[in-house]
């Protein structure tokens, strides 16, 4: 059974022991930024160009036009030692990064401690539970909410895709310049902390 194993998780340099700065980009995640590429695939691949993938419904409305969600077509790939399913979002033709559904992750936090581990320790975003890795060309964001932990793993051109503010997005916009693409965001909605405050 082949499995796909993600490239930016086997170096055998951990960064974990790095410093990292308190805002902008974090010094962990030079190797993800360096590598640029995500279960062997590059970011700004063409859409279609991947033969391992298989288009996954997505949705219906104006976001689903030029957003559009595959999976590996025949086996789970590897976070680590541990099995996963991707999904693999693709925005205007190009690969911008990739989620993850982590069902049993809330109870052994087993991706997390490889994440710090790898990328050194996290920043807490302004979404409750969340935590993030930001980089100069990639972000990790990683969401504890219920019943699954959900994980990003992508380009910055991802941020695109994000329904909300988040802090990722704002540091981003901050440090690194980063502006919406022409196609424009997602639908955008409240934070949660906005959501009480009215």
């Amino acid at each position: 059974m082949i499995r796909f194993a993600v490239t930016l998780l086997l170096s055998l340099v951990s960064t974990a022991a790095w410093p990292q700065a308190t805002s902008g980009p974090m010094t962990g995640m030079h190797q993800l930024d360096s590598l640029y590429a995500v279960h062997g695939l590059m970011f700004g691949t063409a859409e279609g160009s991947a033969p391992s993938l298989q288009p996954q419904f997505s949705g219906i409305g104006k976001r689903w036009r030029t957003s559009h969600v595959y999976s590996l077509r025949t086996d789970t790939a590897t976070l680590g030692p541990l099995p996963v399913r991707p999904e693999f979002w693709f925005r205007g033709g190009r690969f911008i990064g990739v989620t993850y559904q982590l069902p049993k992750e809330s109870k052994t936090r087993a991706i997390r401690q490889q994440l710090v581990r790898r990328y050194g320790p996290p920043r807490t975003g302004n979404v409750m539970n969340s935590l993030y890795w930001l980089g100069e060309r990639t972000y990790i964001l990683y969401e504890d909410a219920v019943p699954n932990v959900t994980l990003h793993i992508a380009s910055l051109d991802m941020l695109n895709e994000q329904v909300l503010e988040t802090t990722v997005r704002q540091e981003a916009r901050s440090f690194l310049g980063w502006q919406p693409d022409s196609l424009g965001l997602s639908r955008q909605f409240p934070l949660p902390s906005e959501k009480r405050k009215k």
